[in-house]
């Protein structure tokens, strides 16, 4: 009946894991990735988002 057992254990299905390619920290998100990379490492990137700040800090 399986009313325990695990739920999706299909070993078929895999989460994609996205790494970034500065450092070697693995995310199961490319949005948090994405956000990973522009914050830690600096990069630009995020067009989607205007910066709000009349003063560009």
């Amino acid at each position: 009946m399986g009313l325990f057992g695990r739920k999706g254990g299909d070993s078929s299905e895999q989460k994609k894991v996205f790494k970034c390619p500065h450092c070697n920290m693995t995310f199961d998100d490319k949005e948090r990735m994405k956000r990973h990379t522009r914050k830690a490492h600096g990069e630009k990137g995020g067009g989607d988002m205007p910066n709000v700040n009349p003063f560009g800090f």
